[in-house]
């Protein structure tokens, strides 16, 4: 009996199996409910069960041992203490009666912080703009399966940009009428976005929302990073429970991983033999705050420096190793350097849009990042170094440095001259971009207007980019300090404005410019609302040429001779006819803004627009901007549909 006893305190068996221990072990019913009644209350008394809440007290109360406390209440109370102790300070969601009693546990937790949000998608990017320009843990809550499936396009971009984002949803199946077809149901509603998320879960009890709250975020924030979904019947909120909620350190120790050190070896010895090594730098980087040991490695061995498409600038571009993003589908379409022979890639996802892989045949491959799945699908590797990039780095900085003679130091001098000669020779050819014959027209060249951007942003604003096919230069990103970038590498539409509330909510004392084309910015424009509430001065500014400009150019690719290029009759990309008018837009949400129609008119409308954030206002520019490329008439066609023709009768 002692051991039945002991293995209950411990939670080792539950009260049902302790009774029935005790009524096997000889005693009655009514004797072995005695010897329950006494255990718990020893139990109680060590902290490791609920206790009653005090009178006019929270939603919910604890009883506190360590890191763990028990807690009675109702679930939804539950569920906002597991948000406390995994260090959520923010919840993003949009209204969703079902969420009541974890509203009503919010009034008496003004810790945590909810931000009511007008659509799902839009709520669901500012919760990812916040977690990426933050490093902290936050959560989406959403309406049912609808809340979630509008949801789902940032839930898409958080998979393909590794962002920790956790998003919840109730099911409005209760748990006593499942599968009835009921109002919102659909069958396995968490199933839906599983392929786009690292970990999905329907909490089985209501006592088990702490814990599936606590994987969640587990799982999210164990690298690589990945956004997470939960779920549970909505009536488990409304159940009073009894369960524990524990801090998020208890249960996610975070990795910390160092490399082979046989692997780093291999690569320092590769690397130093080398004639030309070419160095990949990738969103580990900047995850891991390695910007400064990323630089470090490169000069040791006047090694040049490359990005392919990431979400962040993962490398100072004004540095003289800097040689440009990549242009095209594989590192042959370097215009420098040729002749790679070994290639390190430090942190990049390398996301393969082409039939060749973006590492040629032939160049020895090192592979360095926290992402052991995607490695060696595509390319060879000679040697896979799996690590958290900053622990990476010292250990391949540390292993040069030893192999490092006199003759090979030199060898690295002479390479960095001739890489630098390269870069300066490409900055002046990037400078005279303000020679274009276009330059001082209206409607502004896209060009002219992304210049003009970067001569007014502050040295360490925080570009948030959404403007679809809009080349971006002259901002010189560094992650050291300098100005930072926040890409729409997943590609779903809509998240820019989103983003930029998010981060602005993270960083409020670094100027945050969203950048965003007409196409994008009509797909998420209801952060702006936000904005307005919160008071997020965000400057935006919004490319509107009235066309889906990058899809016109890549279907004009596709078929260069064909009937639409000879008629002129396009019919999926002109947005004109009528024109939107994206300041008036804005007004609506409660932002002020402005319509730009020329260079001389746009300084004195970012002049402005620096005016009202720093009063803490957003404020919107809607630049009016030229389309370019073949097949553009001045007033493009517009398919002959207008219903009001059709009428027989005049209602």
């Amino acid at each position: 009996m002692r051991e039945l006893v002991v293995k209950y305190l411990s939670k080792g068996v539950s009260r049902r199996g302790f009774v029935t221990g005790l009524t096997q072990a000889g005693l009655t019913m009514t004797a072995a409910q005695g010897v329950l009644a006494s255990v718990s209350t020893v139990s109680y008394a060590q902290g490791n069960a609920p206790v009653t809440p005090p009178t006019g007290g929270p939603a919910g109360a604890t009883a506190v041992t360590g890191s763990v406390k028990s807690f009675q209440g109702h679930a939804g109370a539950a569920f906002a203490d597991q948000l406390i102790a995994s260090g959520v300070k923010y919840v993003f969601g949009n209204s969703a009666s079902e969420d009541a009693q974890f509203y009503e546990a919010l009034v008496d937790r003004p810790q945590l912080k909810y931000i009511l949000t007008p659509h799902e998608g839009p709520g669901a990017a500012m919760a990812a703009g916040y977690i990426k320009a933050s490093g902290e843990p936050a959560i989406v809550m959403q309406a049912g399966s609808v809340g979630m499936m509008n949801a789902m396009g940032q839930i898409f971009n958080a998979h393909k940009e590794q962002t920790p984002l956790v998003v919840y949803s109730y099911r409005t199946d209760q748990a006593r009428r499942a599968g009835r077809d009921g109002f919102e149901e659909v069958l396995n509603q968490e199933q839906i976005v599983q392929p786009i998320t690292k970990y999905t879960w329907l909490a089985r009890r209501a006592d088990m929302i702490p814990e599936t709250v606590r994987r969640a975020f587990k799982a999210a924030w164990t690298p690589p990073y990945g956004p997470s979904y939960i779920s549970w019947h909505s009536d488990f909120n409304d159940e009073q429970v009894r369960t524990e909620i524990i801090a998020q350190d208890q249960v996610d120790p975070r990795m910390r991983v160092r490399p082979n050190p046989d692997d780093v070896q291999r690569a320092a010895k590769l690397l130093v033999e080398a004639k030309m090594p070419l160095m990949v730098v990738g969103d580990e980087i900047y995850k891991s705050k390695a910007a400064a040991k990323a630089v470090k490695f490169a000069e040791l061995l006047g090694m040049p420096v490359t990005q392919v498409r990431q979400l962040y600038a993962n490398f100072p571009e004004g540095h003289p190793l800097w040689v440009g993003n990549l242009a095209g589908r594989d590192l042959n379409s370097l215009v420098y350097p040729k002749g790679f022979d070994v290639v390190i890639n430090v942190g990049n996802k390398l996301q393969h849009n082409g039939p060749n892989p973006i590492v040629p045949r032939g160049p020895k491959f090192i592979d360095m990042r926290i992402d052991p799945w995607s490695t060696g699908n595509v390319m060879l590797t000679e040697v896979p170094p799996v690590a958290a990039v900053g622990y990476g780095l010292d250990d391949m900085i540390a292993a040069v440095e030893q192999l490092m003679t006199a003759s090979l130091k030199q060898k690295a001098t002479e390479r960095a001259d001739e890489v630098k000669k390269f870069s300066t020779q490409a900055k002046l050819l990037r400078g005279q971009i303000t020679n274009s014959p276009d330059w001082d027209q209206a409607p502004l060249i896209a060009d002219r207007l992304t210049w003009e951007i970067a001569r007014f942003a502050d040295p360490d604003a925080i570009i948030v980019h959404e403007a679809g096919s809009v080349a971006l230069h002259s901002f010189d990103f560094n992650p050291l300090g300098g100005r930072e970038l926040f890409f729409y590498y997943g590609a779903h539409l809509g998240s820019g404005v989103g983003t930029a509330a998010g981060v602005k909510l993270a960083r409020p004392n670094q100027q945050v410019i969203c950048l965003v084309g007409d196409g994008s910015f009509t797909f998420g424009p209801t952060a702006l609302w936000n904005m307005a509430r919160l008071q997020l001065p965000v400057i935006t500014v919004v490319y509107n040429n009235h066309a889906y400009g990058g899809p016109h150019s890549r279907v004009v690719n596709n078929v260069p001779s064909g009937r639409m290029v000879q008629t002129g009759q396009f019919v999926h990309d002109y947005l004109g006819n009528p024109d939107m008018d994206m300041a008036s837009i804005a007004k609506g949400f409660g932002v002020d803004g402005e319509v730009v129609h020329n260079p001389a008119q746009l300084r004195e409308a970012l002049a402005r627009a620096r005016r009202h954030t720093v009063e803490g206002k957003p404020y919107l520019l809607d630049v009016q901007v030229a389309r370019k490329g073949v097949g553009w008439a001045e007033k493009p066609w517009v398919p002959p549909i207008q219903v009001a023709e059709m009428r027989t009768r005049k209602v």
